[in-house]
């Protein structure tokens, strides 16, 4: 049975909110525009209608950047109605599950397969990505909505299983649970670290892990994934404050180990953080 959630009878609560969500909203990655059939931006696509990324000049699985693709894939073949367009989302997709795993509990992942180092920070092979299960979700959601075959809802079915996962000594995981202020805050890391201090609850990757859990809810309706979505959005909601940085972008990490990551020329004062994982 795959783990759910849920708040203990003693001990702190799962900061939530109650939000509902509409579901007669569409995809935030669909929009009104055509791209051009030639455009190299995510990369090349060969004559199998699949996108070949390139990272240092050699090719790479990368589902994030394959997700952006296919999105505008599908955008541009809702205003188009080319079928090219919808070709090449259906080929790419198809690449991506090819070389994906599925777990005893049904989840699909979508592994990274080259190491991501950036200073202090170190992931080694494979790893994975909240940002990149939710926006593999949305992507099925998506040619679910183009094509209403039944299968791409499967599939959106079983990346959405991977939000239940909770953090594991070996094997994929990205829902984190922070105690904070005598509450559990959920946060789907990008760059899910075993180290309770280098979990840097990257805030561009948790939105778009939670644009997933989103579009499988308006096509599924399931109370469960509205509820992770509640944690999720509630958590970002009420620790936005340590994103900010007033009178400049907001900081990509709120953690004190993030910042020297991401932003060591400009290191703020400690902050209250998180003081234990709780997952």
């Amino acid at each position: 049975m795959p783990f759910v959630f849920r708040d203990a009878i003693w001990g702190p609560k799962f900061n939530h909110s109650g939000y509902e969500l509409s579901r007669d909203g569409k995809s935030p990655y669909i929009g009104k525009f055509v791209v051009p059939l030639e455009d190299t931006t995510w990369g090349e696509t060969g004559d199998d209608n699949v996108l070949v990324t390139k990272l240092h000049g050699q090719a790479v699985y990368h589902p994030v950047n394959s997700s952006w693709y296919i999105n505008q894939m599908l955008s541009s073949y809702h205003e188009s109605n080319n079928q090219l367009y919808l070709d090449r989302a259906i080929a790419t997709s198809k690449y991506l599950i090819k070389w994906s795993i599925t777990d005893d509990n049904g989840a699909v992942w979508f592994p990274y397969h080259f190491s991501h180092a950036v200073r202090t920070l170190r992931l080694g092979t494979p790893w994975y990505s909240g940002m990149a299960q939710g926006m593999m979700t949305s992507v099925f959601v998506n040619l679910y909505d183009a094509t209403g075959d039944e299968y791409w809802k499967s599939m959106a079915s079983g990346t959405g299983k991977s939000f239940d996962q909770p953090k594991v000594e070996s094997g994929p995981w990205f829902h984190n649970v922070a105690l904070l202020d005598g509450k559990k805050f959920v946060y789907y890391e990008e760059y899910p670290a075993l180290a309770d201090g280098q979990n840097a609850h990257v805030v561009n990757g948790h939105i778009y892990a939670l644009y997933g859990l989103y579009d499988y809810y308006r096509i599924s309706g399931d109370k469960h994934v509205r509820w992770l979505f509640d944690v999720g959005a509630s958590s970002i909601r009420d620790s936005f404050g340590a994103y900010r940085n007033p009178g400049k972008p907001s900081w990509y990490s709120p953690t004190y180990y993030g910042r020297t990551v991401w932003e060591p020329c400009e290191l703020p004062p400690r902050r209250h953080q998180p003081a234990s994982n709780a997952g």
